[in-house]
Order: structure tokens, then sequence, then C-alpha cells
């Protein structure tokens, strides 16, 4: 059974460069390319993941081809999990390098919405 996740507290900031600002709680971590952080608080840590944090192919040939398909999509090798190592709620930011609008997109509504699709045909 998957383990239930609670709502993200964000928050987000600006018009034509815009960011977004996470709270994460004690424990809690976000996962991200690290060129797009702007900015956290104490007490969050950072470490270096290969991949996207999802379990890898077994063997090498498995981490080769994931790998691949990364590098294919344009994507960085490896990302970079930001925890919060606190005591009470903490920050991190994150924008991109161009200008442009983030939307928020709740993918328990998507889930919804497309099993709902499902039905009908």
């Amino acid at each position: 059974m998957a383990q239930q996740m609670h709502e993200i507290d964000y928050k987000i900031f600006g018009d034509d460069m815009q960011f977004f600002e996470i709270e994460l709680d004690p424990e809690e971590a976000v996962v991200a390319e690290a060129g797009g952080t702007m900015y956290m608080d104490d007490g969050v840590a950072m470490e270096t993941i290969f991949g996207d944090g999802r379990p890898q192919s077994p063997g090498f040939l498995g981490s080769l081809l994931g790998a691949g398909k990364r590098l294919l999509t344009g994507e960085s090798l490896f990302m970079t999990v930001f925890i919060n190592k606190g005591q009470g709620k903490r920050r991190v930011a994150f924008g991109a390098p161009y200008a442009g609008e983030i939307i928020a997109i709740h993918l328990g509504d998507m889930r919804r919405n497309a099993d709902e699709r499902m039905q009908k045909k």
C-alpha cells in the first residue's frame, strides 16, 4: 500500500520572474534540481542523488538505461534532496532562470479527473 502524503505547504511569488517557496515540516523532503535553488533556511540539508529518487532498475544495464533516458530528455543525471533536519518548519525556494508563470497542479485532482474520464469510456 502506498504511503499517504499530505498537502505541500507552498507560496508562489512574483509576476514575470516567479519563484515558489516550500515549507518543510521536520524530516520532510523535496527533490529538485539544485540549479533552481534560490535560498533555504538553516536546518535544511542537501543530498545529491543519482536520478530522481525512484528505486533504480537492478544491475548496471538498468542504471545505464535510466541514465540514458534522462540525458535524452535534457534532464540532469543528478538531483538534490532538500530535507528539513531542524526542529521546526523550514523553507526552501526554487525559481527558473527565465520568465514564465508557475501554475500549481494538485495531482490528486488530476488522478480523480483521469479516473472519471476512464469510467465514461
